[in-house]
């Protein structure tokens, strides 16, 4: 980076970074709040469970899958603030239509809706934030920001349950019936529109090349060939860690049935107890990837970052199927164990979450973030959302045959793809690391 590059004031780095936060968090809220109303959704329009997995997955991903790769260019070309406002306004509506949906194709469309909005959240907030910060000072804003999700995963659940306790019975107006989790949906997208608002009177930070003379007129053929000559560390990167997202989006889109159905938990209490350790265990996961990457750097671990993707991949391999297996609802002073060893399992997935995403800056040429960050949020999601979403119903349908056998469903999607994204992480450390050393971006 020039010497002569000239920084945002840390307080609006701050300033735009928490707006991002928000923005992100909210997106989350109205994309998670699906998996609060999985069993409502399923009974009322008489779903099957591979027919729910559809819409948390193949919806939501179909959309924001085919639009991240040319959002991550468009990213790169034009002014960020304005792709976030598009996008977040067309979630919004989209979130909204979920509560006028009365089949399973209008409930699929306007899924597909939230994803197409989604698309332009990941690869322009990581620009910006890049664009804000010094590299040496990147690691807790970046961190700060992808609290996102997992707060965003809380408050829906929070905001489920408090709307399940007020519309018990169907609402009517004008004409139309609306059922209760219709009506949860309707309300959850209006914080959107108010998001939409404020970001439109903020303006796009100035892009900090690497270089002063920097050929910005690169293609996207220009971008897979550099990662063409790097392919083993972004293998490494993007498949070890879109292993552990699948289980990222298989733990938030079926815990809260888990425990409904194996636990016999009502949906309010699963909204707020549940909501509250989604905030914190993800919270507290994505600030501690980096400080403990820290702590084994300083302490002359080679590959510090690897040992943080290997920790977390090993929790999952093999502890986080015991727990589904072999876990019963009692309590220990008041506190439910259910609750603890839910919090240990979100520890361990969100843990490498934020350190993925500073390598992947740090591996990245600046010209190319947007468009790598666009095939990050591509990969994760063709993985995350194609099996994080329909493994686990398709076990209970097809291998287990039984809704109440969730359990057993979770433990075979940890056995599975736990110790695949270890083995990844364990096989390729040696050149992600070298290729670290060798990038300062």
């Amino acid at each position: 980076m020039s010497n002569n590059t000239v920084w945002p004031k840390k307080s609006y780095a701050w300033f735009v970074t928490i707006i991002l936060l928000i923005t992100y968090t909210v997106s989350f809220i109205d994309r998670a709040i699906i998996n609060f109303l999985y069993d409502p959704i399923k009974k009322d329009l008489g779903l099957s469970e591979t027919e729910m997995g559809y819409i948390g997955g193949y919806a939501f991903a179909l959309s924001y899958i085919l639009l991240s790769l040319p959002v991550g260019r468009i990213v790169d070309k034009f002014n960020r603030i304005f792709v976030l406002i598009f996008g977040v306004v067309l979630w919004s509506f989209a979130t909204a239509a979920h509560g006028f949906s009365r089949d399973y194709y209008s409930l699929f469309i306007s899924r597909s809706g939230v994803g197409a909005g989604e698309a332009s959240v990941t690869p322009a907030a990581w620009s910006i934030i890049a664009d804000l910060f010094r590299p040496e000072d990147r690691a807790f804003p970046m961190s700060f920001y992808l609290m996102g999700p997992y707060v965003g995963q809380g408050i829906a659940l929070f905001f489920g349950a408090f709307i399940a306790q007020i519309f018990v019975e169907p609402v009517h107006y004008l004409g139309i019936t609306f059922q209760p989790w219709q009506m949860t949906f309707i309300l959850v997208a209006i914080p959107g529109i108010f998001i939409a608002i404020i970001l439109f009177f903020m303006r796009d930070p100035k892009r900090q090349n690497k270089e002063e003379n920097i050929n910005t007129n690169y293609t996207f053929k220009d971008v897979l060939n550099y990662i063409k000559n790097n392919f083993i560390p972004y293998f490494t990167l993007l498949i070890g860690a879109a292993l552990i997202v699948i289980l990222l989006y298989a733990y938030q889109f079926q815990i809260p049935t888990y425990i409904y159905r194996v636990h016999g938990w009502d949906l309010s209490k699963i909204g707020y107890q549940f909501g509250l350790v989604t905030i914190l265990s993800g919270c507290l996961g994505v600030l501690s990837g980096p400080i403990l990457e820290k702590y084994f750097a300083k302490r002359g671990f080679v590959n510090s970052w690897i040992f943080v993707f290997l920790i977390s991949s090993g929790f999952l391999a093999i502890v986080a199927p015991m727990i589904f297996y072999f876990l019963t609802d009692v309590y220990f002073f008041s506190l439910s164990l259910v609750l603890v060893c839910m919090f240990f399992v979100g520890f361990f997935i969100t843990l490498p979450m934020s350190v993925f995403a500073l390598a992947l800056q740090k591996i990245t040429p600046s010209q190319f973030r947007g468009s790598i960050a666009g095939i990050y949020v591509f990969v994760m999601n063709i993985f995350g959302l194609t099996f994080g979403y329909n493994i686990t119903p398709y076990f209970t349908e097809f291998i287990f045959k039984n809704d109440n056998l969730i359990n057993l469903s979770l433990g075979a999607t940890f056995l599975i793809f736990g110790p695949l994204s270890f083995l990844i992480f364990l096989f390729g450390r040696n050149t992600f690391n070298k290729a670290l050393l060798e990038n300062n971006n």
